[in-house]
């Protein structure tokens, strides 16, 4: 299996520069390329036996000092958390090529080329187990998808490109350094032992050796500073928005189906496990961003009158909910937050994918310009709406699943645990998030409504509309078959998935826990105190009143 995954890992970056000639070899050989990836993807995920740690690994010594006081490897590996979205990936590239196939008309050997190099660069994150490797395949990333948006973008595509470059550029850098400096005191502390940039090894020694509270917090800023831009967490969601609108459907659809994954991917992988105590303070201020980004997203996704903005900004607020369920650091909530990754990626995804094929035939996103063309293109409406509900969380469909699970380990922290000081603010967190729910079905629904329903717009163009091919229907039932999947039979999907994030989080989570617990005996302690001393005046103020009644007859007997 070790060769399977290289294979797998490097099949599209090879077929990229093998990529040449006109325009129907291009984008044949990227299909078969895309093909492959994805059969070996589905050949890994069968073979995975549950609980595994470190399947299909291979690790080979890449450079080291020659007196062995450095070791950094090419370590690649899959568990039960990079298992789903390595297939994920492998998945959505295929969506992607297809998608493309008849959209892009300029340049099409290179475009191909940019975009199987983008597929090797995100399977390459969720494989690598050495920090460097890890930080390299982060970093690739941004450049295909930079020349994908400024190149074959809309009208904004360069300015797009630049602020989606520099954003996640500046806060990956802090990331490398808070990693390093992990590297560093690990090293400086392990009594001889070799500086390893082993990601499973660093966590175990991390654990066994926590470093000092006041180290964890500030590098736990530095790694969110990379990680909550690449989600993107509210209010680091500026550069998100315009990048979606500019990208084209292809750039969007690996956008927002995968590359904003390795933010929270990252959190779970790094942050948590390496850094627990820091988690489980900032885990009330994380939850705050969490379901601001869920409202703000799903407030200004109801405002908007562009198809891509809309289903960019829901994508901030769906983002949001998956940082609910990670930081909520309860096992339910956070298997319900890895899921739902997952299952935003697969509806969003979708969402990206109908709306190029939308522009493809109406040369226009305006939702005001669509109405009734159900009517003209009914295949497709069936597609959208059925993502809609995937996205809305409609019961036996994927959504619902991990919205249920993240949003029922939120209440079991908010209501389920001792009473502390942040007791009423994790309450008042959950009720908004569930607002979000409501408020995701509202921009979602009517957006199927303005566009698909009610009295059909007069159009300019007089030459019918086509519905969708098959090769776009193609690109859509497999994403619609793992929806379905996932809703009507998730424990396959958590069973893998669970061991391995139970590993990753379970000292972040029983330091969540030891934390409320303190908090909540303080509490006790102080509200008995309290009381002890309202007791204590209420006696003295009493035996005042006693006094004053019997000091005239204790007067009287005085006198002779």
């Amino acid at each position: 299996m070790k060769n399977l995954l290289l294979v797998t890992l490097f099949l599209p970056a090879v077929a990229a520069t093998l990529t040449g000639g006109g325009r129907m070899q291009a984008r044949c050989w990227a299909l078969v390329a895309s093909l492959a990836t994805l059969v070996g993807a589905i050949v890994l995920v069968a073979g995975f036996p549950i609980g595994a740690k470190d399947f299909a690994g291979t690790h080979w010594h890449w450079f080291a000092a020659m007196d062995k006081t450095l070791d950094i490897q090419f370590s690649v590996g899959l568990d039960g958390l990079s298992l789903w979205l390595f297939a994920l990936t492998a998945l959505l590239l295929v969506v992607a090529v297809l998608v493309s196939w008849e959209a892009i008309k300029d340049q099409e050997s290179l475009y191909y080329r940019f975009l199987l190099f983008l597929g090797t660069g995100m399977l390459g994150v969720f494989v690598a187990r050495d920090i460097i490797l890890f930080y390299l395949f982060f970093e690739f990333t941004l450049v295909p998808l930079f020349f994908l948006i400024g190149i074959w973008g809309s009208e904004q595509r360069r300015y797009a490109a630049i602020k989606f470059f520099l954003f996640t550029l500046a806060g990956s850098v802090l990331t490398l350094l808070g990693l390093v400096t992990i590297v560093l005191w690990d090293w400086n502390s392990g009594g001889g032992r070799p500086m390893t940039f082993s990601i499973p090894e660093l966590t175990l020694h991390l654990q066994a050796h926590p470093m000092p509270y006041h180290l964890q917090v500030w590098l736990f800023l530095a790694l969110f500073a990379g990680f909550a831009i690449k989600v993107p967490l509210f209010p680091l969601h500026t550069w998100l928005p315009l990048a979606h609108v500019e990208a084209p459907a292809a750039g969007s659809i690996l956008l927002a189906g995968v590359l904003l994954k390795i933010g929270t991917y990252g959190f779970l992988r790094f942050s948590l496990p390496m850094l627990p105590d820091a988690a489980a303070a900032c885990m009330p201020w994380m939850l705050w961003l969490s379901v601001a980004g869920i409202l703000h997203g799903a407030l200004v996704a109801l405002a908007q009158t562009d198809l891509k903005r809309l289903i960019a900004y829901s994508s901030v607020s769906h983002l949001g909910f998956c940082m609910l369920g990670i930081f909520a650091l309860n096992r339910v909530a956070l298997q319900g937050g890895a899921l739902q990754m997952i299952n935003h990626g697969l509806s969003t995804g979708g969402l990206f994918a109908l709306v190029g094929m939308l522009y493809q035939r109406y040369h226009t996103r305006r939702i005001a310009d669509f109405g009734g063309i159900a009517r003209e293109v009914p295949v497709l409406a069936f597609f959208m709406l059925f993502m809609t509900l995937a996205s809305i969380g409609l019961p036996g469909l994927n959504g619902f699943v991990g919205e249920f699970l993240l949003l029922m380990g939120m209440f079991q922290r908010a209501w389920g645990t001792v009473a502390t000081e942040w007791t009423l603010q994790y309450r008042v967190i959950s009720v908004l998030a569930v607002s979000g729910v409501v408020l995701g079905a509202w921009y979602m629904l009517s957006l199927v409504a303005r566009v698909f329903f009610g009295p059909l717009r007069e159009r300019k163009q007089a030459e019918p509309i086509a519905d969708l091919t098959l090769r776009e229907v193609a690109a859509l039932v497999p994403l619609c078959l793992v929806i379905v999947w996932i809703g009507v039979q998730p424990k396959f999907f958590l069973d893998r998935m669970a061991p391995a994030i139970d590993q990753l989080t379970g000292q972040a989570m029983r330091a969540a826990n030891k934390t409320d617990q303190l908090t909540g005996q303080a509490m006790y302690a102080d509200k008995k105190e309290k009381l002890t001393q309202r007791r204590k005046g209420a006696i003295e103020q009493r035996n005042e009143g006693i006094d004053d009644i019997l000091k005239p007859a204790m007067e009287i007997a005085r006198v002779p």
